[in-house]
């Protein structure tokens, strides 16, 4: 079975030392609107997400984040993580955490950087690549008349 986001947020939190003087805090939020869901990731200055609708949605609010990746049982999630972060030209400190976060084996514990500025700096720039893209529908309907 699969583990649920609060038991990777567990799990992925054991053993880290306590810092007493930490600004760091969990909460785990009930299911909300999509609105109030959009809003948290805009307010938020790092989110951690799950799955690839919620992926788009961190895209873009263009803020840091963490992607969970669903699991699949043949291990092509690990691939397939791999291929995001070379599209989000992720640096090596935020591939370290997304492999270690996502339980790729071998993959030794990664901190948190001490500032965010390139998780976020790499963030915006994905933000702007995710919406300069051609629109969906748009697309669709060229590729059914064969138009493309």
């Amino acid at each position: 079975s699969r583990p649920g986001a609060r038991v990777a947020v567990e799990r992925a939190l054991q053993g880290l030392p306590a810092a007493p003087d930490s600004r760091l805090g969990i909460q785990f939020l009930p299911l909300m609107p999509q609105p109030e869901y959009d809003h948290l990731l805009w307010s938020c200055d790092l989110n951690f997400v799950r799955g690839e609708d919620s992926l788009v949605r961190a895209l873009w609010a263009g803020r840091p984040f963490v992607w969970q990746i669903y699991p699949q049982d043949d291990g092509a999630h690990h691939a397939k993580l791999d291929a995001f972060l070379d599209w989000l030209d992720a640096p090596p400190q935020l591939r370290a955490f997304h492999h270690h976060w996502n339980g790729v084996p071998g993959t030794p514990p990664a901190a948190l950087p001490a500032t965010l500025a390139d998780w976020a700096e790499t963030a915006g720039l994905a933000r702007g690549r995710a919406l300069a893209g051609p629109e969906l529908a748009a697309e669709l309907s060229r590729f059914v008349h064969g138009t493309r």
